[in-house]
């Protein structure tokens, strides 16, 4: 690694040290309590029953929510170590992303990070048993982050990346990964499970 990718990831570090864990205590702090208020006030304003029975609830509330945390936080890892940039990079031009990031999970759709923090409040809902927050809550958050991808990140990525990006856009899916690549990855997924658990074994 060069002198001046030494210091690019240098500057990065320090930038993670002070926003980084600002802006992830707002998202683990903040946001599960706004979830949980605005949840519960629609709950009321609605008269939504309590779903789903327990302990149902648990179950499945705890793996969206842990499968939405696993997604978001690996994904945000991908973009800081391969693209050299931090989630509010189009907020703070010197977080931003200086390679486009392809691998990963970024091979399956365009927007990881967004499709796993969405799950969050889903799988919070679920746990709670309110609908107001399952449903509710994660459709407003999609709708703006959809707005803003859309609307200000998008042309940002075509105007920085060019053909490069324009290729990957058509490639890859925006949000939802095809069933096929689904399919391949829980395959490799498996297929990596069986493959450790020879090794810890011979």
């Amino acid at each position: 690694m060069g002198e001046k990718a030494r210091s690019s990831l240098a500057k990065t570090g320090k930038r993670l040290s002070r926003k980084h864990l600002s802006s992830y205590a707002l998202i683990f702090v903040a946001a599960p309590i706004l979830t949980f208020i605005i949840g519960r006030w629609v709950d009321d304003m609605l008269s939504l029953p309590d779903f789903p029975p327990i302990p149902f609830n648990l179950l499945l509330g705890f793996t969206v929510f842990f499968l939405g945390l696993a997604i978001g936080i690996k994904s945000t890892r991908l973009l800081f170590k391969i693209g050299q940039g931090l989630p509010w990079g189009e907020f703070n031009g010197q977080s931003r992303s200086s390679r486009l990031v392809t691998t990963g999970l970024y091979a399956y759709c365009r927007n990881p990070m967004t499709l796993g923090y969405s799950l969050l409040p889903c799988g919070m809902g679920i746990m709670f048993r309110s609908l107001g927050m399952a449903i509710f809550v994660p459709a407003i958050t999609l709708l703006a982050a959809v707005t803003w991808l859309k609307l200000r990140e998008e042309p940002n990525m075509e105007n920085r990346f060019g053909e490069i990006y324009q290729e990957y856009k058509r490639r890859t899916p925006f949000l939802i990964p095809h069933y096929k690549q689904l399919k391949s990855f829980f395959a490799s997924s498996a297929q990596m499970l069986c493959q450790r658990k020879k090794e810890r074994k011979a």
